[in-house]
């Protein structure tokens, strides 16, 4: 669920332009590359983990459903590990966004500096 804003049509040719402009140093573009890949090994790194928490936790309380159903969930689910996955939830989150406003300011200062040499 993304609560981007309505302008991310634009933002999106904003820093497609940024990154396939020759004008912009090699190094940076490299950068902002390796940025996004590293974002997406956060992700898949962060959904895996979700993913085996779910199915490992799912187990954990069907084979104690005989105990009763709350019971089953108080002693199945595991505590500090859903605590911890929320933890690194809210700091993707932040991180994404603030990635994101990056990403985007240099895309905008990008634009504004080739309309300017135009």
């Amino acid at each position: 669920m993304r609560s981007d804003s309505g302008g991310s049509g634009q933002r999106d040719s904003e820093v497609e332009a940024y990154l396939t402009d020759e004008s912009v140093p090699a190094a940076e573009r490299g950068g902002v590359i390796l940025g996004l890949v590293a974002h997406a090994g956060a992700y898949l790194l962060l959904t895996a983990a979700q993913a085996t928490w779910c199915a490992v936790t799912a187990v954990r309380v069907w084979r104690r459903r005989e105990a009763g159903w709350a019971e089953a969930v108080r002693t199945g689910v595991h505590r500090p590990t859903l605590a911890g996955l929320a933890a690194a939830t809210v700091g993707y989150e932040i991180a994404r966004r603030l990635g994101v406003a990056r990403l985007s300011r240099r895309a905008r200062d990008h634009a504004v500096q080739q309309a300017r040499g135009s």
